[in-house]
């Protein structure tokens, strides 16, 4: 019972105080309760109404504390507020064939993916994984439902010559910096979004990262990011730290989304005959450097992956060069 006050406790401080005091306080709770049995005051029993579960917030503000992106955490609320709206049930009462109904008529109700609907199994078996966990229901009803099978897409990064047309189809420095910047540091838009001019080492040709997980990092300045930024800062104004700044005032920080619209038309100024968007530049970086030799755990630490399973995706692998060290080794 002392885990649920905890948890339950913190929640109602969500927003009041810091992330990093959200910390220290349910340390030092634990640390506290640890020498109490704390036992919840019976009360009448109280129909079913509300949709939404009284642990959700705990759980919401449990995976902030963490360090789960707004994004990410985003992505978690709209798909959770839904299972909660359309499975008509308590979430303690729940049983596996209630959640694989919901699967199937969310499908036909919206027209998803099965990526997208193995993606929302995912998101609900984390949740309730938790609330297993944490003794809110004594077991996981969609432990038992299996990854839902999906036709995965390659991704295609850039060839050498999509790249430099890219290049040429900046207009101004800022457009220029933006594309050298996000294809040197192999960083995430989010990342380049909080980039500061203080986070950027032209000296040591180093650019200190923050980014997913809450996570710090260290990549690197090539030439053409270091050109191309001393450029745009140079016919700069304005008194911002941000890296990337708006064109007109206010010189604020420029957003995820400006960004990606940055991103999106200068590929289709490019004329490269498909969509442009900085995850792809991202994956063209992970892929050049492997093909050029880049051991595939440097690539990982550069991009910031955990498991190096993820850099395996990032990174397309050149048959060629496959059949080409197949001829040399194996003889």
């Amino acid at each position: 019972m002392s885990g649920k006050f905890e948890n339950e406790f913190i929640s109602k401080l969500n927003g009041k105080i810091s992330n990093d005091d959200l910390k220290v306080v349910m340390q030092e709770l634990m640390l506290f309760a640890a020498n109490y049995d704390i036992t919840e005051k019976e009360t009448s029993i109280i129909p079913y109404e509300d949709v939404v579960p009284d642990c959700y917030k705990v759980y919401l503000v449990t995976k902030k504390i963490e360090g789960t992106s707004p994004a990410t955490l985003k992505t978690y609320n709209f798909y959770l507020i839904d299972f909660f709206e359309h499975i008509h049930r308590p979430y303690n009462q729940l049983t596996t064939n209630d959640i694989r109904l919901y699967l199937y008529e969310v499908q036909k109700r919206t027209n998803i993916s099965n990526r997208t609907l193995d993606s929302k199994r995912l998101v609900i078996n984390t949740f309730l994984d938790w609330c297993f966990n944490e003794g809110y229901i004594q077991s996981n009803p969609c432990a038992k439902i299996k990854p839902i099978k999906y036709q995965a897409k390659p991704r295609e990064p850039l060839t050498d010559l999509e790249l430099e047309l890219i290049r040429e189809a900046c207009k101004t420095p800022r457009e220029k910096a933006i594309i050298e910047t996000l294809y040197s540091t192999g960083a995430r838009v989010s990342e380049l979004v909080v980039l500061k001019k203080s986070d950027v080492d032209f000296q040591n040709k180093e650019v200190h990262l923050f980014g997913k997980g809450s996570k710090h990092r260290t990549s690197f300045i090539n030439a053409k990011m270091e050109v191309a930024l001393k450029k745009y800062f140079a016919i700069r104004e304005d008194n911002c730290d941000s890296v990337i700044v708006r064109s007109k005032k206010p010189y604020t920080g420029l957003k995820k989304e400006s960004i990606e619209k940055v991103v999106r038309d200068i590929g289709v100024r490019s004329g490269i005959g498909r969509p442009v968007y900085p995850h792809l530049i991202r994956h063209t970086t992970a892929s050049s450097a492997l093909n050029r030799g880049m051991n595939i755990t440097e690539i990982q630490s550069m991009l910031g992956h955990s498991k190096i399973d993820t850099t395996m995706i990032y990174a397309k692998i050149n048959n060629n060069e496959v059949k080409y060290n197949h001829q040399k080794y194996i003889v």
